[in-house]
């Protein structure tokens, strides 16, 4: 069973990627096709049904899968990621998705409403019994709740990634952050949650090659609850430089590969 991460103490998320947008919009590595397309052969017809996306963020997943749906509707507690999401829909065109500025908690629909509910490694930020439970009933029969998610650089095994976590550690402690909080690993891992809601389950991986520059990797760190500037506070300016000489000190090339596993967590309501 794959392992996600709580926190410790309670943390609003929409103050977890508090200044992370213009980072969060640049620099983080979107689903690979292949892994979107997959899933709407699984779920729809091109150009019909009802779409559901909690936790939407800047907007990936329900601007990339809005045009195979006839409605999207998307739900954030972030303004200003809401923000971010709404002017790339505007820019491509895209009339057929409602935004909606609250917890996903906060959300209703009627039963039987939705032919694919999405979240994007966002649903370790939510009551997740709550949430599977409500999916349940908002699902039309035999439609699944996806939950996609992504490696993180907390389980790299390569020598960079190490280094990497070593200096977040040095200058954040050794315990990970999240916002204003820090990550409990205790919790039960999303399967077990979703199967005791009334799912069977099923997934789909992919493996995607991603090489970072250290601009990008750094712009990326700066998009998560845990690296951000809000988190880093004064210690922004001396962090970076450790990172920097610690990677260029490694490899002076400036470029780091790695090999990114993508997920997709199908869970079928019986």
């Amino acid at each position: 069973m794959r392992r996600v991460f709580f926190l410790r103490s309670p943390v609003v998320a929409r103050d977890l990627f508090r200044g992370t947008v213009p980072y969060y919009v640049r620099y983080r590595v979107p689903y690979p096709d292949p892994l979107l397309n997959r899933i709407l052969d699984l779920t729809v017809a091109p150009g019909r049904g009802r779409l559901l996306d909690l936790g939407c963020g800047t907007g990936e997943l329900a601007v990339r899968l809005s045009p195979s749906f006839q409605e999207t509707i998307a739900v954030d507690p972030n303004q200003e990621m809401l923000a971010a999401a709404k002017q790339l829909a505007h820019e491509l065109k895209l009339p057929n998705i409602q935004w909606h500025h609250q917890r996903a908690e906060e959300f209703s629909a009627d039963a039987a409403s939705f032919d694919l509910v999405t979240i994007g490694a966002a649903y370790h930020w939510m009551d997740r019994p709550i949430i599977a439970s409500r999916v349940h009933e908002w699902l039309k029969p035999g439609q699944p709740l996806v939950i996609f998610g992504y490696s993180s650089i907390w389980r790299g095994t390569m020598d960079w990634q190490l280094l990497v976590c070593s200096v977040i550690k040095k200058w954040l402690g050794a315990k990970r952050r999240a916002g204003l909080g820090e990550y409990n690993d205790a919790a039960d891992p999303h399967e077990l949650v979703l199967i005791q809601a009334g799912y069977t389950l099923d997934e789909i991986e992919y493996q995607h090659p991603h090489t970072w520059t250290l601009d990008e990797l750094i712009g990326n760190l700066y998009s998560t609850s845990f690296a951000s500037p809000a988190v880093l506070g004064d210690k922004q300016t001396a962090f970076e430089a450790d990172l920097r000489k610690t990677l260029l000190d490694y490899d002076n090339g400036g470029t780091y590969q790695e090999e990114m596993t993508f997920y997709a967590l199908l869970a079928t309501p019986y």
